[in-house]
């Protein structure tokens, strides 16, 4: 009698559903995607719309009008499939039609069941399988189907955090989170004020500056980060409070604006997760994950692409690979003790470094390299090439030096240590 083959849940269709897609039907198992939006591809989807999609729910994307990637494709793609271009920091179309052609040479698209949204996972029958509930929603029907292993990839770049701070709800402006951003145009004419110093920040200041009227950015380190972007732009520290017409400062100055873009990051987000998942979320520290990507209370579901300041695409293949060795049996896991231990050991040394608890899955530093060495040998599977960090490494030096034209650069790899600029 024929075993029935293991059932994979699959929640996204970005490149870490696609990837644990692909490895997961590489096994022989039963997989099914299942992908809210209408189309594959995740955050490198991009659409004007900002607020609600046609299905009345949150637009999922962040992408914004000329987005170029902030890494070097040579970091990017998955071990076997790289992005075909001539640049080595490539467009969004160019993203989306690598992951478009990875799901058509896995024969991916007959698994991904698109406007389908996962409404509500719940361990069953003594945890060894789980429920989900899901609902079309192009037809309005909700079903229901039991599945042997779940591998949540919803992305974390969808949910907006947005700090409060006294008087943000008298401010007489325009306030939006840059996940609502889309072009510059949109602030012709208009004192603008970002807050925040991270990628988005500095890919909004590059691009609006040149149609603003004045462009002023806060935030919490304005000694250490240099906006060398141009001689117009302002720089202040934290924000103290919001007034009606614009903003003050710790040190005591003040502005007024027009409008406050809010480039302060996201929130991972996991509404379907039921409390009996054993998931939970405390000051963005997702919790208790086995190497950042197993639930060890029911370690038959992963949360793949938590970790951040990393190679995404990369990290998350190499995350798919590891879950996988476990999933089908070839690798037992360590006890839940002893999985218990080991994410502690790790939340420890991050509160040695001083890293605030919203830190606990970034990898700074020599934490990104050790994670990706961790997973490969705890697995026995193959590691990412040397390469992938070099790249990395020098694209930060690159970015900390010339914030404005480090994205010019052009990689040529020679072999898995090596490599030019052109």
């Amino acid at each position: 009698m024929a075993m029935c083959r293991p059932k994979y849940c699959i929640v996204g269709a970005g490149a870490g559903g696609l990837a644990c897609a692909r490895h997961a039907a590489d096994t022989g198992a039963e997989v099914v995607i299942f992908e809210q939006t209408d189309r594959l591809g995740g955050t490198w989807v991009y659409t004007d719309e900002i607020g609600l999609d046609r299905n009345r729910l949150p637009i999922h994307t962040s992408m914004y009008r000329g987005l170029r990637s902030n890494i070097p494709k040579e970091t990017m793609g998955f071990p076997d499939s790289n992005i075909e271009s001539k640049l080595s920091y490539v467009t969004q179309e160019e993203v989306l039609q690598w992951l478009v052609g990875y799901a058509d040479k896995h024969e991916l698209n007959k698994i991904i069941k698109l406007e389908h949204q996962v409404i509500r996972v719940v361990p069953f029958q003594d945890n060894k399988q789980w429920v989900v509930n899901v609902k079309n929603l192009r037809d309005n029907i909700f079903f229901t189907l039991k599945f042997d292993f779940i591998m949540v990839c919803n992305g974390h770049y969808s949910s907006p955090f947005v700090p409060e701070y006294p008087g943000k709800n008298e401010f007489e402006g325009l306030i939006i989170h840059s996940h609502e951003y889309r072009s510059e145009e949109r602030f012709t004419g208009h004192h603008v004020l970002l807050v925040g110093a991270g990628y988005s920040a500095s890919d909004i200041a590059i691009a609006t500056v040149k149609y603003a009227k004045s462009l002023v950015i806060s935030h919490h380190e304005p000694d250490k980060i240099k906006f060398n972007i141009s001689s117009s732009i302002k720089v202040k520290p934290s924000i103290s409070e919001i007034t009606t017409t614009g903003a003050r400062f710790v040190d005591g100055t003040e502005i007024n604006c027009t409008v406050i873009i809010f480039c302060t990051g996201y929130k991972y987000s996991f509404p379907f997760l039921s409390s009996e998942c054993g998931i939970r979320l405390e000051e963005n520290h997702v919790q208790p994950l086995y190497k950042h990507v197993i639930n060890i209370a029911h370690p038959t579901m992963a949360l793949i692409g938590i970790p951040f300041s990393v190679c995404p695409t990369q990290m998350m293949d190499l995350q798919a690979r590891f879950c996988l060795k476990f999933f089908t049996g070839n690798l037992l896991l360590p006890a839940e003790d002893e999985m218990l231990r080991d994410m502690e050991v790790d939340v420890e040394e991050r509160r040695n470094r001083g890293m605030p608890k919203k830190f606990m899955h970034k990898l700074e530093g020599n934490l990104q390299p050790r994670y990706y060495e961790d997973l490969a040998q705890t697995a026995q599977i193959e590691p990412l090439k040397p390469i992938v960090m070099k790249l990395y490494d020098e694209c930060m030096r690159r970015r900390a030096e010339d914030l404005l034209h480090y994205r010019d650069d052009r990689f040529e790899v020679i072999d898995d240590e090596n490599f030019n600029v052109l």
